[in-house]
């Protein structure tokens, strides 16, 4: 049977179960949510206590009364304390998830920002929500992903999602879109042009797409070009419902009814290359519409004769699963849907440098724990369990992105991470007790000299000059290929913001955002001593009338040049650390969670605000130059080459015209406290950032900023090696599902490669995905494993020999 054929029978067999007619020309289908933030303008108790428990209870009453009827959930932060707290509820919710009808639209605790946190925090999201399932007897293992409500999403999501075994996926908001109250603008300016939005729709006219990763992972996708609620007002009439508070009145009359899905089909119908259309119902914590299943019976009923558009319930997986018996008519894109906001890769850097910190605490303590005695590892382990817990929930994309107002910050989400913090500190004294106090190696310094205010050091790799005349800026960087600065560099730039947490103010109508003051306009005192090895410059300027602490760090045998600074932003200001730079690049290299991208150097605005996890690389023939972050991934490329990171950012409420508020972006923060920001500059040989090392580099800063000594985290790197230099072992864990231990690897290109353990030799291996679900046997051969990686990320199971003290 021709392919043709057999995804015409799949269609047949699917519209049956569901029960569409087989002559029906258009199908508008909707699922019905109700979208949980864990804690944005509440804390999860008053959310919990508030809207959650009537939520699922109406749900679930309202499952039991219409039998053919589906509830989504997008993810199980609050199910997890219903069925802690509601135990009678127990046996219905495990009937109706096992049997599909409470359904799962992926697995996660919470509902994952995918451009700031670590690939293995989101990984650990996902996995750690199927565990908690299985533990319980929840069979649900769902192949679609939905992100309501993200900001912009990593291009390589599809990568991510192919690497947990998700198939399918579902985002609203993405660059150039629309949505409502966010702009004063005219609905109909939308999309912008430029934008992804514009281009699926106007270019590919599809909300429906074969979204392709850099590694070449697919998923099918599907996009809410008119937001995830589009459909909560089917029964109503009126502006809208949130948070279970109607601004109208119920109208469930069979014309209203009628009239509503008329206008979905119009919206939708010039967006569907397929019969199939997706109206999604899901407002923030709303309630699910009483006898929805009805409603729809009704219309059918009385109306399909009329429209030849049948509408039926159902959840989204059903959706993509038909759209997907037509998947050659889609297009088939590299999508990378940035920059939807930009201020929140930088707002509250405190929730992103704890992120950072604690991931890479985690990660080593994981790798020593496999080493240690078996004492030490159950020691260990509830530490371990509790601060993956807190992290895999700070993922959340109000919570990450630091877009919840102060209370909800100061009472709940940074407590939340000073105690996962703590925890894997603790994980980290039961493996290595002795380590952790260290002392740095010592090593020659590099050659120094000032004279007249201008610091001149010379390292193996690179000359510098650091001139206080010019706000104790890097004045030249100068290696074998050639000086790579065009001006004053690591020059700290103060630029008026009247955005918010969630956007910069040249973002919307009516906003601003320009530069008031840069260090390098006045002179700055240089402060220079030796420690250990290395030479410590300290640069103490006052600039926008606050003072501001930058120390260079630059080591005799080091390739890099290591920052930090400290300071605290005055309100509505956007502070950046600036380094113009010769090189002509107009695109930018950097890495994001689950593989590595090319950005130009401006989409939309200007300047352009990129998400980078740790990078951001510049290069041309020969030469290149890279700047490492330890904390906020936010960077731009200038027009005249120079590359930009924010360091601070204390912007407030979104407000237009100097007065008027962004309705729909209600929450506010004053984060005008002193932050300390960890960075570093290293030249480059020209190669793209895969095959110089670069991430690995990366990593020693994030080290250094987590307090982690060399000695300790080359320890934890020997625990699992790989032949292959490209290839990164990404993360050595005990295994949740199964024998034995994961292993993740992260590569940019295909290889293969073989593992091997330090404890011994591994008896036996296997591909499995990120929810460690086995799919393949490896060959072990002399005691290592032999292990085909073809994505940007592979998980491998490996199994210690008989007599190996694990697990």
């Amino acid at each position: 049977m021709s392919a043709v054929a057999l995804a015409a029978d799949l269609e047949a067999g699917l519209r049956a179960r569901l029960g569409i007619p087989a002559d029906a020309r258009q199908v508008l289908m909707f699922a019905e949510t109700s979208h949980w933030d864990p804690n944005w303008l509440y804390t999860s108790e008053e959310y919990f206590e508030r809207r959650v428990v009537h939520v699922l209870n109406a749900a679930l009453d309202e499952l039991a009364r219409e039998e053919q009827r589906v509830f989504s959930i997008e993810s199980l932060f609050f199910v997890r304390l219903y069925w802690e707290r509601r135990p009678a509820r127990r046996p219905a919710l495990r009937r109706l998830v096992n049997d599909g009808r409470l359904r799962l639209t992926g697995t996660g605790l919470t509902s994952p920002d995918t451009l700031l946190p670590t690939a293995e925090a989101i990984l650990r999201d996902f996995l750690l929500g199927q565990e908690w399932l299985r533990e319980r007897g929840l069979t649900a293992e769902p192949h679609l992903a939905y992100f309501p409500d993200d900001f912009g999403h990593s291009p390589a999501l599809p990568s991510l999602l192919r690497a947990m075994g998700y198939d399918q996926a579902a985002v609203t908001r993405i660059d150039g879109a629309y949505f409502v109250a966010c702009d004063y603008r005219r609905e109909r300016d939308f999309p912008l042009p430029g934008s992804s939005a514009h281009a699926l729709t106007h270019e590919h006219r599809s909300a429906d797409f074969v979204w392709r990763g850099p590694d070449g992972a697919e998923v099918l996708c599907h996009w809410n070009p008119f937001t995830y609620f589009q459909g909560d007002m089917l029964a109503y009439v009126g502006i809208i419902r949130w948070m279970g508070r109607l601004v109208g009145a119920p109208w469930r009359t069979s014309r209203h009814v009628a009239r509503r899905l008329d206008s979905y089909v119009r919206q939708l119908a010039p967006l569907a290359r397929t019969p199939y259309l997706f109206c999604p119902i899901g407002c923030d914590f709303n309630d699910p519409i009483p006898g929805l299943h009805v409603l729809l019976t009704r219309h059918n009923r009385d109306h399909y004769e009329r429209t030849g558009a049948w509408a039926v319930l159902a959840g989204l997986d059903d959706y993509l699963d038909l759209v997907g018996c037509h998947r050659p008519r889609l297009p088939v894109l590299e999508l990378d849907p940035n920059p939807a906001w930009m201020g929140f890769y930088s707002s509250r850097p405190e929730a992103k440098q704890r992120c950072n910190r604690i991931g890479r605490k985690l990660d080593v303590a994981e790798r020593l724990a496999v080493a240690a005695p078996a004492e030490a590892r159950r020691a260990a382990a509830p530490a371990l369990a509790g601060a993956w817990d807190l992290l895999a929930i700070a993922n959340h994309h109000d919570f990450i992105t630091g877009t919840s107002p102060d209370r909800v910050w100061l009472a709940e989400q940074l407590p939340w991470l000073e105690r996962a913090e703590r925890l894997a500190h603790e994980a980290l004294g039961h493996v290595t007790p002795a380590l952790l106090a260290a002392p740095p190696p010592s090593a020659p310094a590099p050659r120094w000299s000032l004279r007249r205010g201008r610091l001149h050091v010379e390292t193996d790799a690179y000359e510098l000059v650091i001139d206080e005349r010019v706000g104790g800026c890097l004045t030249s960087l100068r290696t074998a290929a050639g000086e790579l600065l065009a001006g004053p560099a690591n020059d700290l730039v103060v630029y008026h913001d009247t955005g918010g947490l969630w956007r910069h103010g040249h973002e919307y109508r009516g906003g601003a955002f320009r530069e008031v003051e840069a260090a390098s306009r006045g002179p700055a005192a240089l402060e220079v001593h030796e420690e250990a090895g290395v030479v410590v410059v300290t640069v103490r300027s006052v600039l926008d009338g606050r003072p501001f602490v930058r120390r260079l760090f630059v080591a005799g045998d080091g390739a890099t040049v290591r920052f930090q600074l400290t300071g605290s932003a005055r309100r509505r200001r956007t502070i950046t650390c600036r380094f113009p730079s010769t090189l002509p690049a107009r695109t930018l290299e950097m890495d994001v969670p689950g593989g590595v991208v090319t950005r130009a150097r401006q989409k939309l605005y200007a300047p352009t605000f990129w998400p980078a996890r740790t990078t951001a690389h510049l290069r041309d023939h020969g030469r290149g130059l890279a700047l490492f972050m330890g904390g906020p991934a936010s960077v731009a490329l200038g027009e005249s080459g120079e590359l930009e990171c924010v360091a601070l950012r204390n912007a407030c409420r979104e407000v237009a015209f100097g007065l008027l508020p962004v309705l729909a972006h209600p929450a506010a923060g004053d984060d005008g406290g002193e932050h300390t920001f960890d960075y570093a500059l290293a030249p480059t040989d020209g190669r793209d950032l895969a095959s110089a090392g670069l991430l690995a580099r990366a990593r020693v800063v994030l080290d250094q900023a987590a307090g982690l000594p060399r000695e300790l985290t080359a320890r934890a790197d020997a625990v699992v090696t790989c032949d292959r230099p490209e290839v990164t072992v990404s993360a050595v864990k005990a295994a949740h599902r199964g024998e034995g231990l994961v292993v993740r690897l992260q590569s940019a290109r295909p290889a293969r490669v073989r593992l091997r353990l330090a404890t011994g030799a591994v008896d036996a291996a296997a591909l499995c995905d990120a929810r460690e679900r086995d799919l393949a046997s490896l060959v072990v051969e002399n005691g290592a494993a032999l292990v085909p990686v073809t994505g940007a990320i592979t998980s491998v199971r490996l199994v210690p020999r008989a007599g190996i003290p694990y697990p």
